[in-house]
């Protein structure tokens, strides 16, 4: 859980104190974004904007139902939901597109942003385009990211086992 200390997560990222950390964010190569708990966008980095074909003014307020095909919306929107309601980051391999309709396969975090009393704000999701065409690419990516995952402090054993869990389905849909 990221804690910030404002009432709004909307003003924050609005707020020119925010401005150095978004600005750095812009140049990651990750897809990163914040969203309100209505899973509503409140800022995308440079990198997001791109695979969504979209700029900033465009996503802004918007929801994944708007920006991505209905399955792929439900699914990171149930995501969502069971992190606001379990307040338990979600850590998964997970399918995505393209502004241009190609599929790809990515790592996902998502994880809630509170203000210092703990009262939900939002969320921030960070997710990781994997290039791969089969489900070797597919095995040998699960390998990397539970190793990588086993080394981030506060990641537990049931994240870990969720984790794997999500591996079946997308290995039977390729």
């Amino acid at each position: 859980m990221y804690t910030v200390d404002a009432p709004d997560l909307a003003l924050y990222v609005q707020n020119k104190q925010c401005g150095l950390l978004l600005s750095i964010l812009d140049e990651v190569r990750e897809f990163v974004f914040i969203k309100d708990t209505d899973s509503r966008f409140l800022y995308n980095n440079r990198a997001h904007l791109g695979n969504l074909g979209h700029t900033q003014a465009e996503v802004l307020g918007k929801n994944d139902f708007d920006l991505f095909p209905r399955p792929l919306a439900e699914a990171f929107y149930a995501d969502e939901t069971r992190l606001f309601e379990t307040r338990v980051p979600v850590i998964k391999l997970q399918e995505s597109q393209t502004s241009k309709g190609e599929r790809f396969f990515s790592s996902a975090i998502k994880v809630i942003v509170a203000n210092p009393r703990g009262e939900t704000l939002g969320l921030v999701g960070i997710v990781r385009r994997i290039a791969m065409k089969d489900a070797s690419g597919l095995e040998e990516t699960r390998k990397h990211l539970l190793e990588t995952l086993h080394r981030e402090p506060g990641v537990t054993s049931s994240q870990l086992r969720a984790f794997e869990m999500s591996l079946p389905d997308l290995l039977s849909k390729h």
